[in-house]
């Protein structure tokens, strides 16, 4: 028998695979999970980040300060040289204005928050919309400040 018709034998033998009856409903991602998959590339998944491209965050001042800086920061990104401690940083901050909805980047930074500043009270997906509103057809990649 050739290998062709072997071939042929095992897809009619299979079992047919026609769509679920329901849709499959997945869990949301946690904060956790989404840092995971779109802020390790930059900022290690100990929070380090990367000598002369990305900051630390333990002790940034993004999440010492007020959340509404926070969430411009996630939603508009930011570019340009960031000085901290005597260190300069010079990568790009991805805006995930497209990427993610309110919910995620509430969960995000909520994760952030439990890592690296346990003491800020949580940030709600409602915050999170109105800085999104508030910053509609604002341009992405503002610089970054002089020092941080």
């Amino acid at each position: 028998m050739t290998l062709a018709r072997w071939a042929l034998l095992a897809v009619a033998a299979a079992p047919s695979c026609s769509p679920p009856d329901e849709p499959l409903e997945l869990a949301p991602l946690t904060g956790r999970q989404i840092f995971m998959a779109k802020c390790t590339a930059c900022h290690e998944p100990d929070g380090r980040g990367i000598p002369g491209l990305c900051p630390p965050l333990s002790g940034s001042p993004f999440l010492q300060g007020p959340p509404e800086d926070l969430i411009r920061l996630l939603l508009l990104g930011m570019k340009g040289k960031v000085v901290r401690d005597g260190k300069t940083f010079s990568g790009i901050m991805p805006a995930w204005r497209f990427d993610l909805n309110d919910a995620q980047i509430a969960s995000v930074i909520n994760d952030l928050y439990v890592r690296w500043h346990p003491a800020a009270p949580p940030v709600t997906e409602s915050q999170v919309r109105e800085i999104r509103q508030a910053t509609e057809g604002h341009p992405l990649f503002p610089p970054a400040p002089a020092v941080r």
